[in-house]
């Protein structure tokens, strides 16, 4: 890991209401008129279970508030999360928030692009957590599942998913400390890149997304101001065209705020997919903020990946070289790395397996159709080469590698 001691020197947090800068940069963005198959692939591939197994995991540690002493554990966790896939660059990108504690970092990995490095488009979610009371940072459990473990578990999913390609435009997934407080991770690291001249293309947010009120239609309340209309306008048109059937609606958060709006205040366009801003979790910043009661959908958080996800790879503008021709484009296996169990989707007839001396350990011809699940959970850890057969008789092999 590369580690970069980037310190903001004067931190400033605008109020909403205060006038917006003009954009630093003027960008167009592209005209979706069908679907891509490479981006529909890419958006199959985001798995409900590595989501909540991420959720899970940052609910576990006793809090992630930014002042106390278990912070560090998530950061080191979600570094060594990062590591895994073969990036660029990850650096602890470190910032101020009082006199009296320094070295707060957000954590920032790169994804260098093939054709326009220095144009860069940036995901992105707070990893703190906040629990309403008094006492010591370290005494008050805040497990955040849905603020803000599932957009953090999203950003990773999609991190994961997209290390796998190239792009043309580099890619910044970023994982911001010190949001519940006031934005200040996001602020210094938005505000030190539009000090620097950084030529951010977009900035798009995940922040809630795991909570849906009983009886309530699964849509998206997309939160941007007028100047970003048309960042804005390409995730309406992104989202009409994979998903015509989910209501977007362009709204505005009723109180509260998030890292979106460290970009557009640094003269950056940026846009807020969120779960309803009305009817949001009421459990958030108590113990209540947990999988069941606050997330208690998880394919609302899914929904909201995919989406991210496929409008961060449309407007990064994906290198075709990267993309393997002998993989069929409906065909996907899922999670990899695997813990327990992965899932086999597409048009397959049979599945076999066999381990890194050959031998044959799996023989599965009766295989569900759209998905399949494949339990390994008596496989021993390593590298297994997995061999699927398609509806034509052909037969494609992948590595998966079970932890």
């Amino acid at each position: 890991m590369k580690k970069i001691l980037l310190v903001c020197a004067l931190l400033l947090i605008f109020c909403r209401t205060e006038a917006q800068p003009p954009l630093n940069q003027i960008h167009t963005y592209p005209s979706i008129t069908e679907e891509d198959e490479t981006v529909r692939y890419m958006m199959n591939c985001v798995s409900t279970d590595s989501l909540l197994h991420n959720i899970e995991r940052l609910s576990s540690f006793h809090t992630r508030r930014w002042d106390s002493k278990y912070i560090f554990d998530v950061e080191e966790w979600l570094t060594k999360e990062y590591e895994r896939y073969n990036f660029d660059s990850i650096y602890h990108h470190s910032f101020t928030v009082t006199d009296t504690i320094n070295d707060v970092d957000n954590i920032i990995v790169l994804q260098r692009g093939t054709k326009y490095p220095d144009e860069y488009v940036v995901c992105g979610a707070h990893y703190d957590s906040y629990c309403n009371g008094n006492g010591h940072p370290d005494s008050l459990r805040a497990p955040g599942a849905d603020d803000n473990a599932s957009g953090v578990a999203g950003i990773m999913e999609i991190a994961r998913i997209l290390s796998n390609y190239k792009f043309e435009r580099s890619i910044l997934y970023c994982n911001f400390n010190a949001e519940e407080v006031g934005l200040y991770g996001s602020a210094a690291f938005a505000k030190e890149c539009a000090d620097n001249d950084v030529d951010i293309v977009g900035y798009l947010n995940l922040d809630m997304t795991g909570y849906l009120k009983d009886d309530t239609e699964m849509h998206v309340d997309l939160l941007y101001i007028d100047r970003d209309s048309l960042l804005g306008a390409c995730f309406f048109n992104f989202a009409d065209i994979y998903y015509p059937e989910v209501p977007v609606y362009h709204t505005w958060i009723q109180h509260g705020d998030s890292d979106f709006s460290s970009f557009n205040r640094n003269g950056y366009a940026a846009i807020y997919p969120s779960e309803d801003v009305i009817d949001n979790s009421p459990y958030i910043h108590s113990i209540d903020d947990v999988i069941g009661l606050s997330v208690n959908n998880i394919s609302q958080s899914k929904l909201f990946t995919e989406l991210v996800l496929g409008v961060v790879a449309t407007i990064a503008g994906l290198d075709r070289t990267s993309i393997d021709e002998d993989i069929p484009i409906t065909m996907s296996i899922y999670p990899n790395p695997v813990d327990d169990h992965f899932y086999i989707q597409g048009d397959i007839v049979s599945v076999e397996a066999f381990n890194i001396t050959g031998q044959k350990i799996l023989h599965e011809d009766d295989i569900s159709v759209g998905r399949h699940r494949i339990d390994v959970s008596e496989w021993h850890k390593g590298v297994y080469i997995v061999c699927l057969k398609d509806k034509n008789g052909d037969r494609h092999s992948h590595k998966i590698v079970v932890k």
